[in-house]
């Protein structure tokens, strides 16, 4: 599966997390998730409890794009809902 269309760096998940959410992250938040998700990798991806869902990393990066990291926005979105960083926002709003 392909993602080209929907790969999104550091200052794009910024852009689009507002857009969709109404979220300002700052530029050191969102480089402190991927710091955190290498950190996590580098320990052997332990097993996160499901009752602390801000501790889950960000998805991995689909690919790198001049020596920088870049994601499925689709994951990061879900990622975003699912580990309590936003809300869902309502039915039928911006997906």
């Amino acid at each position: 599966m392909t993602h080209n269309h929907d790969v999104v760096g550091y200052a794009e998940i910024i852009e689009r997390a507002k857009e969709d959410f109404g979220a300002d992250f700052p530029m050191s938040t969102v480089r402190n998730w991927e710091k955190y998700r290498r950190a996590w990798v580098a320990k052997g991806s332990p097993a996160r409890s499901g009752l602390r869902p801000r501790e889950t990393p960000m998805p991995e990066p689909v690919a790198t794009v001049n020596g920088t990291p870049a994601w499925c926005w689709r994951e990061v979105r879900a990622w975003l809902i699912s580990s309590q960083r936003v809300e869902q926002p309502p039915a039928g709003e911006v997906e």
